[in-house]
């Protein structure tokens, strides 16, 4: 499908700010990816810039003066869009650019992959249908094509969206559990990061349960502007009034980083106490919207045409007032009303629906270079294995680092010593009987390692050491030759060097 172009609707002034933006995205995105050697960096484009919230579906009279803008970047490789941190410059410059006056209104820029807009449009997620349908295209590249939107039936969009609630409202409410938690305990920081966590799942509860699509931020700001203009009654769960209401917001707002990392984030108990008030009220607010929504849901569903009884039905009076159900229950309740009456659910519907889609055949395009990938990682960790274990032969087992020595040696033969050492760093001897043959005398004060410690003792002997497992073999180095006799002796002086005499 073709995106629209037209944005007559907005003064000039705002066309060419938005104009001014896509400039910077384009420069900030160039200079991030500019000396890049991955492919997805050196291939990366950004595809189309679409203009969607307010702006693209309002009325500029129904506008507020604040309200940001925001824009939609579809780039052509996945990875490209899930990473956050090569994204920091631009949102960066579009922050320095409201700062400093060059556009009058904040940019909320988001990052998804041609892919998963195009999965998103054929599976109706109503986010990015909506953006489809009325967003309004800055920049598009030329012959680039979307998917047809598929619009979800009521029914599973109300049964997807109830669960979507259950799911991030239970969650809130144990994070608002841990807050009341630590501020018992006098532990104000992990309280506040308890209140941005269970805030955070409250807005995320609004925007997965009514557009079953929520950005990938820990930002309370965006995450509030978010949820708010999809249920303006969640204006009033935080004021922005007074400085202090501000503040508090401020705090728990900084909570997710200072709190963990910094060692000088603060927050008083006036702030905390309305805080958690505040959360609270959010979290009672979030019930309402999201059964709200379930509601209407409902009422857009025809009417089921019931028989009239077949008996006259007779009023009974209750003794006791029916209490008033919670919201979880009154959204089962809605959800048990537009669930089909008749019928199981079939786990065949979800395999057949993928086996049709375009990612099913994205699969089985890759699935040959993927079959010959695996063989030659097969191949290559097969001789590797090989490899390593002939070296595990050839080789002798290196000794155990934790075996350090630190002792004198005095013995009447090189076997004696090696016997010495061996048997203090846990080790057995193999050796041939004329291996005694060789003579040792002297002091000796041994290496940080076994292996190291017979290396010097055997210095000059014609014997070599081989450790492997927990025996050391001695062996003549040359057995055409016989053996040399060395004698290490020390020298009565005070530098105490060391003379080597070596004799056949």
């Amino acid at each position: 499908m073709m995106l629209r172009t037209d944005a007559d609707h907005l003064p000039a002034p705002i066309r060419e700010e938005l104009l001014h933006v896509a400039t910077i995205v384009f420069e900030a995105f160039e200079e991030t990816t500019k000396g890049r050697c991955s492919e997805h960096f050196r291939a990366g484009r950004i595809l189309t810039l679409i203009l969607h919230g307010p702006h693209a579906e309002k009325d500029w009279d129904d506008i507020g003066p604040g309200e940001a803008f925001r824009v939609l970047a579809i780039v052509n490789y996945p990875r490209l869009a899930r990473s956050e941190r090569d994204w920091r410059l631009v949102r960066d410059r579009l922050r320095r650019a409201w700062e400093h006056g060059e556009i009058t209104r904040p940019v909320r820029l988001s990052v998804e992959s041609l892919e998963r807009v195009n999965g998103a449009l054929v599976d109706g997620v109503p986010h990015f249908v909506t953006i489809a349908e009325q967003g309004i295209a800055l920049y598009q590249m030329e012959g680039l094509r979307l998917k047809e939107p598929h619009r979800l039936p009521v029914r599973e969009r109300a049964i997807r969206g109830a669960v979507e609630f259950i799911r991030w409202h239970e969650r809130g409410t144990g994070f608002l559990a841990g807050a009341a938690f630590y501020r018992d305990r006098g532990d104000a920081p992990m309280a506040a990061l308890m209140l941005h966590q269970a805030c955070e799942h409250f807005y995320l509860c609004v925007l997965r349960s009514i557009s079953l699509h929520a950005p990938r931020t820990h930002a309370l700001d965006e995450l509030r502007e978010a949820a708010e203009a999809l249920d303006p009654h969640l204006c009033s769960a935080w004021p922005r009034d007074s400085r202090f209401e501000r503040r508090a917001f401020g705090c728990i707002r900084r909570a997710y980083v200072e709190a963990r990392y910094g060692r000088s984030y603060r927050i008083s108990g006036e702030e905390l106490s309305w805080a958690f008030a505040r959360v609270e009220i959010l979290q009672e607010r979030a019930a309402f919207a999201c059964a709200d929504h379930q509601a209407s849901l409902a009422a857009s569903l025809p009417a089921p045409m019931l028989p009239p009884p077949a008996e006259p039905t007779t009023a009974v009076a209750l003794s006791q007032p029916a209490r008033r159900a919670n919201m979880l229950q009154r959204t089962w309740r809605i959800v048990r009303r537009v669930a089909p009456p008749q019928g199981r659910w079939n786990p065949l519907v979800s395999v057949r629906r993928f086996w049709r889609s375009g990612r099913c055949r994205d699969w089985v395009d890759h699935l040959p270079l993927a079959i010959v990938c695996l063989c030659f990682f097969m191949a290559g960790a097969e001789a590797t294995l090989w490899r390593v274990k002939s070296a595990q032969v050839v080789r002798s087992k290196p000794a155990d680092l934790s075996a350090v020595l630190d002792f004198d040696v005095r013995a009447d033969t090189v076997l004696g010593a090696v016997m010495d050492v061996a048997q203090r760093a846990g080790y057995r001897v193999k050796a041939n009987e004329d291996i005694w043959a060789v003579r040792w005398t002297g002091a000796y004060r041994a290496k940080a390692t076994t292996f190291d410690a017979l290396a010097d003792i055997l210095y000059g002997s014609g014997l070599c050491p081989a450790i492997r497992e927990d025996f050391i073999t001695v062996r003549y180095c040359d057995k055409s030759s016989p053996p040399m006799a060395a004698m290490v002796e020390y020298q009565a002086e005070r530098d105490s060097n060391v003379r080597l005499s070596v004799s056949r």
